[in-house]
């Protein structure tokens, strides 16, 4: 046996999860070691029970692990190990990093910026709208999006990266053969092609609630910035920001109006201290990346009318205006306004998200 033999079998063994690994490696410092040691010292490692030290000797556990190891060099399942060089620099900083990470695709590369935009699955149309487009923009910078597939605001984050041309990734609670949720499939294929699909997990392992958590830590872990696009008071994706905290990763959330209940979780990170986002160009600056004068430039030649074009510049990224608040600050007439907005969101450059509430959109 070469030495991923003997830690894929490491990682393979039943009923040995990441904590009873972390806690042999303490011990042993290597998985040939402990595929080599002897029943009398296993007995010393605290946690392991008499069944966990059965499957560990069992010969025929040992040739049912070897024969999975065949099979996943065969197929198009990759898997990489935390002492080799394709694995993610960012997890390895991770005192419960994962000790097998597989994956369809492509893994991250360790020289780019990447960001985690994470949110509600029963999202509004706004977030699902600033989800897409804070991705979208990011990509078109070459920053990876990372996420976790399920519906709501990770897709729409993935969508966005695919839709300019980027790389993103999906970090799966279950196996990576298992696209879940199952109604997701078109977009695990496409993600696939722009970039991979992740798990800590074998293969074939079904997804039960209990992953989502665990997932989390790697979904913040391979990201350089955590962003919150909308969470309720109890959301999962609030889990995710405390693995983020506890890795010092940088969190930004985006504001919502009181009275939306997608938007508690998210207005309560910002008066807990996280980042606000009102622009993308936070972002950008966050991350070290430049934006362009000629793209500023562009932005400001939209091929509007002189009304549109004063509206336009008034709605910020991300923040949703009241038509009241429009013409109270433009003092325009009623009439000039509401022509203006309809022309603006008739070319696709603002929605209305609620009934006289307008929000930029690109």
């Amino acid at each position: 046996m070469d030495k991923r033999e003997y830690w894929f079998w490491l990682n393979n063994i039943e009923g040995i999860g990441n904590i009873k690994i972390r806690r042999l490696l303490e011990f042993y410092g290597d998985a040939e070691n402990i595929y080599k040691a002897k029943e009398n010292e296993l007995v010393k490692i605290p946690g392991l029970s008499e069944n966990d030290i059965f499957n560990i000797f069992d010969e025929q556990n040992k040739k049912i692990i070897n024969s999975k190891y065949d099979k996943y060099n065969k197929d198009k399942v990759t898997f990489v190990f935390p002492w080799e060089a394709d694995y993610p620099d960012k997890l390895n900083e991770l005192y419960d990093k994962p000790q097998i990470l597989y994956y369809i695709g492509r893994i991250p590369n360790k020289n780019t910026k990447s960001v985690a935009i994470i949110g509600a699955r029963n999202c509004s149309e706004y977030g699902r709208k600033m989800a897409k487009e804070i991705a979208y923009e990011l990509s078109r910078k070459s920053v990876d999006i990372i996420s976790g597939l399920a519906m709501g605001i990770d897709s729409e984050a993935h969508e966005g990266a695919i839709m300019a041309g980027g790389t993103t990734y999906a970090v799966l609670a279950g196996g990576v053969n298992k696209c879940y949720p199952a109604s997701n499939y078109n977009l695990y294929v496409d993600i696939i092609r722009h970039g991979g699909i992740i798990s800590e997990y074998p293969p074939d392992t079904n997804t039960v609630p209990g992953m989502f958590p665990l997932r989390n830590r790697i979904v913040s872990g391979l990201a350089d910035v955590v962003v919150v696009v909308e969470a309720g008071a109890k959301s999962g994706s609030l889990i995710t920001v405390n693995h983020a905290l506890e890795q010092n990763k940088t969190v930004y959330a985006v504001p919502g109006r009181m009275v939306d209940k997608m938007s508690i979780g998210c207005n309560r990170l910002i008066a807990e201290g996280a980042g606000i986002l009102t622009t993308i160009d936070v972002l950008f600056e966050e991350l070290g990346i430049e934006c362009l004068e000629k793209e500023k430039e562009e932005k400001n030649n939209l091929g509007l009318a002189s009304d549109e074009k004063m509206l336009y510049s008034l709605l910020l990224d991300f923040i949703p205006r009241s038509l009241d608040s429009i013409i109270e600050e433009t003092k325009a007439p009623v009439g000039v306004v509401l022509t203006a907005l309809l022309g603006l969101e008739l070319k696709g450059f603002i929605k209305e998200i609620s009934k006289n509430f307008y929000v930029r959109i690109r």
